[in-house]
Formats: structure tokens, C-alpha cells, sequence
């Protein structure tokens, strides 16, 4: 028993200490997972479009990645989106995206590896799916995918690293 503290309390204290020491190892686990991520990182142009069509993403820090992109046509941004990854405090990670000032739609990890990560919210209209693939050090393919009125749809994005300006 430590001095001055009854069983009770003691009893009490090395439980918490138990599940604090647990949360701390679910909050590593899930900074590694993120960390796996780390190919994500950077600028990336997509390939086919008007200078400026970019996704930046940030590196994986304190349980989140922070990303936006632009999208540009004729000298003009005619879309934007700001998007995260993090890991809810369940320790759930999900992928949230928020294009052109509309609402947050948050999609859950369902794989990860060293070249491949999915999200899916299968209650959303479209994307149901976002997929990014590491194409090596300096090629990136995004994946939209879902059910359309007219059926299935997949959009692949592919994008080159690009110096982050």
C-alpha cells in the first residue's frame, strides 16, 4: 500500500495507471499507422492538367495529416477541397473531406500498406471509396470510386510530386 493511501484508493490508482498505459499504447499504435503514410506527404500535380491543379498534403504529426487541393481551368480555381487524416478518439482513422465549403464527409480506413491506402463510406452518394496508391518516389494515383444514377463509377487521378511552392 503506498503511505498515506488506503486499499481502496490504491486499488483505484493502479487501475488507471493500467488503462492510461493502455490509451498511451493504442495512441502510439495509431501515430504508427499514420506514419506508415508518409509517402502521402508533399505536393503532387495532377498529371494532364493546367498548372496549379494540385493536392499538398502535410506529414504525419500528433495523430493527423492535414491536405488540400485546387483544381485550376483557364487561369481560374474552379474547385477546392480541404481534407484530414486522423485518428478519431476511439482510435478509428478516417479520412475527412470538405470540398468547396460544403459539409464534412468523413470515410474510415479499411486498408493499409506500403503503397496503398482506402477509405470507404458506403452511406455517401459519390465517391463510396477513395484510394491512393504510391506509384514510387515520384508518381501518385488517387481513386474515386461509387454508384452513380447511371451506375458504377471509377475516376483515377494520377499526379506527379511536384516542388511544394
Amino acid at each position: 500500500m503506498i503511505r498515506g493511501v488506503s486499499r481502496r484508493w490504491a486499488g483505484w490508482l493502479a487501475g488507471s495507471a493500467f488503462f492510461l498505459a493502455l490509451a498511451s499504447t493504442a495512441t502510439a499504435a495509431d501515430q504508427d499507422t499514420l506514419l506508415r503514410l508518409h509517402w502521402l506527404s508533399g505536393c503532387w500535380q495532377q498529371e494532364g492538367a493546367e498548372r496549379g491543379t494540385v493536392e499538398i498534403w502535410s506529414k504525419p504529426v500528433a495523430g493527423s495529416m492535414l491536405g488540400l487541393s485546387r483544381s485550376v481551368r483557364g487561369g481560374e480555381m474552379v474547385a477546392y477541397e480541404f481534407m484530414r487524416i486522423e485518428t478519431s478518439a476511439e482510435g478509428v482513422i478516417h479520412f475527412t473531406a470538405q470540398p468547396d465549403s460544403q459539409a464534412a464527409t468523413a470515410f474510415e480506413l479499411s486498408h493499409l500498406d506500403d503503397r496503398e491506402v482506402v477509405f470507404n463510406n458506403p452511406e455517401h452518394d459519390f465517391p463510396q471509396r477513395i484510394t491512393y496508391m504510391n506509384e514510387g518516389v515520384r508518381q501518385l494515383i488517387a481513386v474515386l470510386e461509387g454508384p452513380t444514377r447511371v451506375g458504377e463509377k471509377r475516376v483515377e487521378i494520377p499526379m506527379s510530386r511536384v516542388s511544394c511552392q
